[in-house]
């Protein structure tokens, strides 16, 4: 398969193919070379993350494990130097509790790095000699605490943990080299097959670019010639031409397409020829059949033969029904023009009638009128009545408040009396003891007998005042008690006077409004009248103006059934 036959598509080959299979064939091709294309990519991508992972993760990580476990070893060591030369013990028990946290540390640091490193040999041998180193160490620290001397710290530091130290260092810069290696080979076997992929997907690319362009070009040759064809051929339809010719050779819908339209164009030219001789052949008032082709009109096209026999069916029914009512409309005329006589002379009674009517309506309407201004003046007079019960029954309590201070001026006199009452009840008591004191004086005391005497008459006239008053104010009691009770009944009578007079001002307002009502009743009433005195009299009018109208329609029907008689029916 060459790259050319790749890139192109072959227009004898879409030819012979459906529309369908066309844009299958293309976007086809167009799917493989795009999805080898994202394949490549993806390769690319895959190769560049799984490089990156190996790169960071395990080769980079390695060597960065490997250089803190040689940090902190050379840390132990310059830790130990410090401790050896100090003669500071706080500074050299601090030194050697960091000699203890690296050694603490460690064991984290060879788990990490077993993960990331994939030599195993090595991981153990490393595990090993940093066992020895941390030995040695703890040895050496154990020497500081047990009193050893000097010299014996420095030898055993110089003989016994220098050198392991120095054998765990060298294996871990091997380490490092071997990760150098190895990550230096992984980007170049990267770079590699990026740029390999690369090209791949770039030439796939480039190529889907060029089968774009073929098939767009062979498509629109395929495709857009025929369907420029078949609109143009559209446009001749519809501008009312049927002489069309779609020359298009195509195994496609399109093709097809073509062909129907020149077969429809046939079909229809037949049938638009054979409705002209039809409708022809109607208008020269021929209407015993339709179409002298039913044939041609098939599927949706029999529903205008249908529609020629339908339309001849009720033309001849229609004038026949013409004929046999024109000779009804002739005699309904000579039968109008008596009813239409009958009519005007009927009106003629009906207008005398109606005015007659006029007259007594307006004499209903004036009485209406006078009874509802008599019935305002009776709501007038009945509101006076109202207003004037309303003062006497104020009168009436302004009356029931006087009996009732003269009630109150009696109870006090009353009283003032019993006062004067007991005070010449103690008058009597003093002139008879005067008179007794006179007896005893004898003949000197006789002047003030007389006195004394006096004085007695004038107590029992005062007592005997006394009780006159008392009864006096008795009975005048008794009769503010009679006077309040007759007016609280002469409140309660004028309360329901005003009731009833409130009454009677409602029904005569209510009257009143009736009235007025009616007046406006009977004007309507009045104007309705009038309006069908017009009416009659437009009624007379037009029956005289009928009578002459049914004697041109009799005339108008002979002619009517000359020109029936002219055209051919069933």
């Amino acid at each position: 398969m060459s790259i050319k036959y790749l890139a192109s598509v072959s227009e004898h080959r879409l030819r012979g193919m459906k529309v369908e299979d066309k844009f299958r064939f293309v976007f086809k091709k167009l799917f493989i070379m795009t999805g080898a294309a994202i394949l490549a990519l993806g390769i690319t991508l895959i190769v560049c993350e799984v490089g990156l992972f190996n790169v960071y993760q395990k080769y980079y990580k390695a060597d960065n494990i490997q250089g803190e476990i040689r940090i902190n070893i050379q840390s132990m060591s310059k830790a130990f130097l410090w401790a050896m030369v100090t003669d500071d013990q706080t500074e050299r028990q601090t030194q050697l509790d960091n000699v203890s946290e690296k050694f603490d540390g460690f064991d984290s640091e060879l788990t990490e790095f077993a993960k990331v490193y994939s030599d195993q040999t090595m991981i153990t041998q490393v595990k090993t000699d940093l066992t020895t180193v941390e030995t040695n160490g703890k040895t050496l620290e154990g020497m500081f605490s047990d009193g050893s001397s000097d010299a014996d710290i420095y030898k055993y530091y110089n003989e016994t943990l220098y050198p392991s130290i120095d054998v765990v260092v060298s294996e871990l810069k091997t380490v490092s080299a071997t990760t150098a290696s190895e990550a230096a080979m992984t980007y170049k076997i990267v770079t590699i097959v990026i740029v390999v992929l690369s090209v791949i997907a770039l030439s796939l690319v480039a190529l889907a670019l060029i089968f774009i362009g073929n098939a767009k070009k062979k498509l629109s040759v395929s495709i857009l010639k025929p369907v420029l064809a078949i609109t143009e051929g559209a446009d001749q339809m519809a501008a009312g031409k049927l002489d069309v010719d779609i020359a298009i050779k195509s195994q496609d819908e399109l093709g097809q397409l073509a062909g129907d339209i020149d077969k429809a164009t046939r079909v229809i030219a037949d049938i638009v020829k054979d409705i002209i001789e039809t409708l022809n052949r109607i208008a020269g008032g021929d209407f015993t059949k339709g179409s002298d082709h039913p044939e041609l009109y098939i599927a949706d096209y029999r529903q205008i033969n249908d529609a020629f026999t339908d339309i001849t069916d009720k033309l001849s029914t229609t004038l026949m029904q013409v004929r046999d009512s024109s000779s009804q409309v002739s005699q309904g005329a000579v039968n109008m023009s008596q009813g239409a006589s009958d009519l005007a002379q009927g009106a003629t009674d009906q207008a005398a009638a109606i005015q007659e009517l006029t007259a007594s309506v307006t004499t209903v309407t004036e009485q209406t009128r006078n009874m509802a201004e008599a019935a305002k003046q009776s709501t007038d007079m009945a509101h006076q009545v109202q207003e004037d019960v309303q003062t006497g029954g104020r009168k009436m309590k302004l009356v029931t408040d006087a009996m009732g201070r003269i009630t109150d001026a009696s109870k006090e006199i009353e009283q003032i009396t019993n006062t004067i009452e007991a005070i010449a009840k103690q008058t009597q008591l003093l002139a008879l003891n005067a008179s007794i004191e006179a007896a005893r004086a004898g003949d000197a005391g006789k002047g003030f007998a007389v006195v004394a005497e006096e004085i007695s008459i004038l107590a029992n006239q005062s007592t005997e005042a006394a009780k006159n008053t008392h009864q006096l104010i008795s009975d005048t009691m008794d009769e503010i008690s009679n006077g309040n009770t007759v007016v609280d009944e002469t409140m309660n009578a004028l309360r329901q006077v005003e009731e009833s007079v409130n009454n009677v001002a409602q029904m005569m307002q209510e009257s009143g409004e009736m009235a007025r009502n009616q007046v406006t009743s009977m004007e309507e009433i009045d104007q309705g009248i009038e309006q069908i005195s017009n009416v009659v009299q437009n009624n007379s009018a037009t029956a005289q103006e009928s009578s002459a109208v049914s004697q041109e329609l009799s005339e108008q029907s002979e002619g009517l059934n000359r020109l029936v008689g002219r055209f051919q029916v069933k």
